[in-house]
């Protein structure tokens, strides 16, 4: 069953197109990931899919609810986005923090209700917080960060959750860890993710399908396992990469002084 759907978007900032007409269905319960070049629009794509970017065309829908039908509020019960460089106010604990997640369910001017208090105890728990609900959220290391700003969009219990970049700046541990967190949602949660990362070989390792976007195009979309071994790859990226087989996983290795143009 397709959960989101991107029918011809095309978006632009003053005359420079930054995506062009990129239709997609994502299924869902299933993770989704938009690889390509710096400036590929991968950014812009994925928050037109959170419902933050205008479109200059076409249509964004979310289990057959079209976004720009909705209110903010309705659009914050269908999607939570973690944006690469999450804010997270000083002096605002782990549950605080999380707790925000829970905003469109009970409104701005209401307290959380027992059910709210239930859904922020459970995702703490599910993702290795609870040590850390009473602690200030910017007191944390960069993974616990992470973890947390995770969990804040996990408490939205919605059936989509948009990432950009959710590993970036964290050590190999730590992105493992999110990611593998992430992979344990989609399994058994049925969560359907849409992400974008910059490390080819961890998006071939953990995702289902992987779109590769180029000056704003799609340039190739199907099983992770093809687009790594595509020629494409290469040629999007300018640069000669070699896949090699560790365990029966991809390994994306770039070739040194060896570039296309």
């Amino acid at each position: 069953m397709t959960m989101v759907r991107l029918e011809h978007v095309t978006m632009r900032a003053g005359s420079t197109t930054l995506v062009s007409d990129v239709s997609l269905d994502v299924a869902g319960g299933s993770w989704c990931t938009i690889i390509g070049p710096n400036g590929a629009g991968k950014t812009t794509l994925v928050a037109a899919v959170a419902g933050l970017r205008d479109l200059a065309q076409g249509t964004v829908s979310i289990d057959n609810e079209r976004l720009d039908d909705l209110s903010e509020r309705q659009r914050a019960r269908l999607v939570a986005y973690v944006p690469q460089h999450p804010e997270v106010p000083a002096g605002m604990t782990v549950e605080e923090y999380v707790a925000l997640g829970r905003v469109a369910f009970h409104g701005v001017m209401r307290p959380p209700s027992s059910r709210d208090r239930d859904a922020v105890t459970g995702v703490l728990e599910r993702l290795e917080l609870s040590a850390f609900r009473r602690r200030d959220g910017a007191s944390l290391s960069g993974g616990e960060r992470q973890r947390m700003v995770l969990a804040r969009a996990l408490a939205q219990a919605t059936k989509v959750v948009v990432l950009d970049e959710p590993i970036t700046g964290l050590d190999v541990r730590h992105q493992m860890d999110i990611l593998e967190m992430l992979k344990k949602e989609v399994a058994e949660c049925g969560l359907t993710v849409i992400a974008t990362l910059h490390d080819l070989t961890l998006a071939g390792l953990f995702t289902d399908r992987l779109v590769l976007l180029h000056r704003g195009e799609v340039v190739l979309d199907g099983p992770a396992h093809d687009v790594i071994r595509s020629e494409e790859l290469g040629q999007s990226y300018g640069t000669t990469l070699r896949v090699v087989s560790v365990d029966g996983n991809d390994v994306v290795v770039p070739v040194r002084g060896d570039t296309h143009r």
